[in-house]
């Protein structure tokens, strides 16, 4: 039984090394030699392949001045704006209701989440004609 309180302290020592993402500490030095099991070592290996940030789905909002405002330009250079900031693959932009006939356009893309700059992104969205304000709405990890 205190083989396994052992293992669980460790595991937990170094999942909240990784959260707070301390590279600088190497595993042998939180682990003791011969205290874990070998199955033991290779779930922290794996827990901590798991925990690296890779892709992540950003949903950008973008709110217009008035009800007047043409939406199908700024969802089509908000489109080009993504792009231009490498987003992955295929996106998708959309005009959604929000209240007494005002509606916001939704820009979705996915992007490598290490080193971008959504709130940059977001800005340069903001910039655009017509536009009141800009967000980054949602931000979801992409699984596979």
């Amino acid at each position: 039984m205190l083989h396994v309180r052992k293992e669980l302290l460790t595991i937990k020592v170094v999942l909240l090394l990784i959260v707070l993402n301390v590279e600088s500490i190497k595993l042998q030095d939180v682990l003791h030699a011969g205290e874990m099991q070998p199955p033991t070592l290779a779930l922290i290996a794996d827990l901590k392949d798991l925990t690296k940030m890779g892709k992540a789905i950003i949903t950008f909002k973008m709110m217009p001045k008035s009800v007047d405002v043409d939406l199908e330009p700024i969802k089509e250079k908000a489109l080009v704006i993504a792009r231009e900031h490498n987003s992955i693959g295929e996106m998708q932009a959309k005009i959604e209701p929000i209240a007494f006939g005002l509606k916001a356009v939704l820009v979705l893309a996915m992007y490598e989440v290490e080193g971008a700059d959504f709130e940059a992104i977001a800005n340069k969205m903001g910039e655009l004609e017509g536009v009141q304000s800009s967000e980054v709405a949602k931000m979801d990890l992409a699984l596979g």
